[in-house]
């Protein structure tokens, strides 16, 4: 059997800002994420990205009509910030890999580690 995929979904809190760093905390968080994927690199199939803070929401309406509303709201007490997806042998190896994910830098930070389905 082989290994599982996991998503990394990286959260923080709605006030955390790693768009006002400046050009040398921007330098060092880069090479901070390169370090942590050369560390796992053959665990770590996808690097991912950051998402902005822009966005839609597509949803199912009551009647099966399709609504479209503003989203991804910065009002909420969280922001999903990126992701990336690694492949491991164990949850336990997927959690582990995460704790030295660099978005943890970043107070109040954290990472849902979920196992991908493998439709």
């Amino acid at each position: 059997m082989s290994d599982a995929k996991y998503l990394f979904i990286y959260r923080q809190p709605a006030d955390a800002r790693d768009d006002e760093l400046s050009p040398a905390e921007m330098a060092e968080m880069l090479a901070q994420w390169s370090a942590w994927k050369a560390r796992f690199d053959e665990e770590i199939v996808d690097l991912g990205d950051g998402l902005k803070p822009q966005g839609r929401q597509v949803r199912a309406g009551a009647g099966g009509e399709i609504v479209v509303t503003d989203g991804a709201f910065v009002e909420a007490k969280e922001v999903l910030g990126g992701y990336s997806i690694v492949q491991a042998a164990s949850l336990e190896r997927a959690v582990e890999i995460s704790r030295g994910c660099p978005v943890l830098r970043f107070p109040g930070s954290w990472i849902e580690v979920r196992e991908l389905a493998g439709f």
